[in-house]
């Protein structure tokens, strides 16, 4: 199964995602201040689920799929100065906007890079943890994300995922950056596609999360959204690797 991309580094888009691009990129500030002060913060659950009680060890790296404007690759860099964090996005005006925070924070040890979390570039293998909020919203191929995410994952390695479940509450940024570039006349009218999210059921979303060999997994569902902490095996056995590896066939 082939994925689809924006560019040649874009995430994998579900239908519009050319105009959510280009909304994205016109309206990185107006999505930055959700993300920053309206959107919920999972920042205290995301250390109690993939830190030991002690905190991570030093040279820990995690991973922030769909970064945004760098909240959680910035929060826990600076929790935790012995970790290296690394945010992923598709969004070039995103991530100048988290690089730009990390500068003025002075955080030296994450990072961000422009790339496709349907395949992840040379050089992000073999990462302790990777965090993903609200980006299974918009992407098409989300068996292929979680399959990357499994990837990449280091034995023992743990991921934690959080996702809406309303979907009234979770388009209102998407409605809110149209009307802003409407309003401004550089608008969306007249494009093929129009920004949408896709809201999973629980029972899609249990349906996605164990489509991958997990030694691990526990699901939440509070307070308008579903969580999962997904644990890898320490060492890969033989009957896991061999589903990892039809997956990853089949992809």
């Amino acid at each position: 199964m082939q994925c689809l991309k924006v560019d040649e580094s874009g995430c994998c888009p579900m239908d519009g995602v050319a105009v959510r691009g280009n909304l994205f990129e016109r309206r990185h500030w107006l999505y930055a201040f959700f993300r920053e002060r309206v959107f919920r913060d999972h920042t205290e659950e995301i250390k109690r689920a993939i830190f030991p009680r002690e905190g991570p060890r030093p040279g820990t790296r995690v991973l922030e799929l769909g970064c945004g404007p760098g909240f959680y690759t910035c929060r826990l860099a600076r929790m935790f100065p012995q970790i290296q964090t690394i945010g992923i996005d598709q969004s070039v005006s995103l991530l100048e906007w988290a690089r730009s925070r990390a500068s003025e924070s002075r955080l030296d040890n994450c990072s961000f890079r422009h790339g496709d979390a349907c395949a992840l570039n040379a050089g992000l293998e073999e990462v302790d943890a990777i965090v993903v909020s609200r980006l299974f919203l918009i992407v098409h191929d989300r068996e292929r994300m979680l399959s990357e995410i499994f990837r990449v994952l280091k034995p023992g390695g743990k991921c934690f995922v959080a996702e809406p479940t309303t979907r009234f509450k979770t388009s209102l940024p998407l409605w809110f950056m149209q009307i802003s570039a409407l309003l401004s006349g550089g608008g969306v009218a007249g494009q093929r596609h129009s920004p949408s999210v896709k809201v999973l059921s629980p029972d899609e979303f249990g349906r996605l999360i164990h489509s991958q060999p997990w030694q691990q997994v526990e699901m939440v569902y509070r307070d308008g959204y579903q969580y999962a902490v997904c644990a890898k095996h320490e060492v890969l056995g033989p009957v896991a690797a061999s589903a990892a590896s039809l997956d990853r066939n089949a992809a």
